[in-house]
């Protein structure tokens, strides 16, 4: 049954979190991985605390849709589940996917709904082109102004490798993936195995990386944003940890202005950077783009041992982690530690302590 034209538009959210690895494939045929479709499905709820209220999650037809309301209730989330195959029995609908590209189009549209209620292939062609990595490049050059180094995009080999000897702990990363997946932390490129072949097949696999100076990192967190109508809009920030290979661990969940504070004190000229990034955005991706944008920054410390800010470590054109714990504790009112763990049986959870 498809999507009919009605008066009231129904907001349905979906987790897809293959989202990056099906930008790096380009077309809509692509078929995730099996611990991408494991995390798709244990953490499917996971949009439901971004979601406005008597919204709809889409889960997977297979997934035990009574559970799904009983955690809801619990968590007093004014949500309902749908299993995918059902949506388009909704009516008139906006999606609010993790992340847009083409293999979600092509799943939406085979579930019966209607293209007008779908983004077009040529916004989905500005999302793929906007999510290389190498808009980092650009933000940083339209910054007028060095704050760390700039990443250098290299596609060959040799020249990756000359890089890698250069600087012991740089960070190689593919252009187009996602919560720590395809990047590289070198520390000895020479006495590691493992480097030469990962650069090889990273180069025949998206043609080139991007590769970065290793800083001395005191603080992760990202500016949580949205583009609406040409503008870059500040919605949140978001306070979290990373791994050794820059993989999401462990996000603070807290009030807005708790936040802002915490990284005001220890780095008080925060905001005017801050703002400097989102009118560049505006320029650069908010012409093309309406939805959510995260941009990762990071605190560290300079040669001369003074704290330092590199404003674009990575930018996502797509819901992230910090959108969900800036929300759980703006409209949820929650505090806590948030992360993402994987029990003995080898499902995915997602945790608040």
């Amino acid at each position: 049954m498809a999507c009919h034209p009605h008066p009231i538009m129904v907001d349905i959210y979906l987790f897809n979190p293959e989202h990056d690895l099906a930008l790096a494939h380009g077309a809509h045929n692509y078929t995730a991985p099996p611990f991408a479709r494991q995390l798709r499905r244990d953490l499917r709820l996971l949009p439901s605390w971004l979601a406005r209220a008597g919204s709809y999650i889409a889960i997977p037809d297979d997934c035990p849709i009574e559970e799904d309301h009983r955690w809801l209730n619990d968590h007093q989330l004014d949500v309902n589940p749908v299993p995918l195959s059902q949506i388009a029995e909704l009516g008139a609908c906006r999606i609010h996917p993790w992340g847009w590209d083409s293999t979600l189009r092509y799943q939406l549209l085979q579930a019966g709904v209607l293209p007008e209620y779908l983004p077009t292939d040529e916004q989905l062609d500005w999302i793929r082109r906007l999510s290389h990595r190498r808009l980092t490049i650009a933000v940083h050059q339209a910054l007028g102004e060095s704050f760390s180094p700039c990443p250098v995009e290299l596609d060959s080999y040799d020249d990756v490798m000359v890089f890698a000897v250069s600087h012991p702990g740089c960070y190689l990363k593919m252009p187009w993936s996602g919560s720590g997946k395809g990047i590289y932390r070198v520390i000895d490129p020479m006495g590691d195995n493992h480097v030469p072949r990962w650069i090889d097949g990273a180069l025949k696999r998206q043609g080139s990386l991007l590769c970065e100076v290793g800083l001395d990192r005191l603080q992760d967190f990202a500016i949580e944003s949205e583009c609406i109508d040409g503008k870059t809009m500040l919605t949140g920030y978001s306070v979290f940890d990373s791994d050794f290979h820059s993989q999401f661990g462990t996000g603070r969940v807290a009030p807005k202005e708790e936040l802002h504070q915490f990284l005001l004190n220890q780095y008080p000229g925060l905001d005017p950077v801050v703002e400097k990034v989102l009118k560049a955005l505006d320029v650069i991706v908010a012409p093309h783009y309406n939805g959510p944008l995260g941009i990762d920054m990071m605190l560290y410390r300079d040669g001369d041992g003074k704290i330092a800010l590199n404003p674009c470590v990575e930018i996502n054109l797509r819901m992230t982690m910090g959108m969900v714990t800036a929300a759980m504790g703006n409209q949820h009112a929650l505090r806590g530690n948030f992360m993402i763990t994987n029990d003995p049986s080898g499902h995915y959870r997602a945790l608040l302590k």
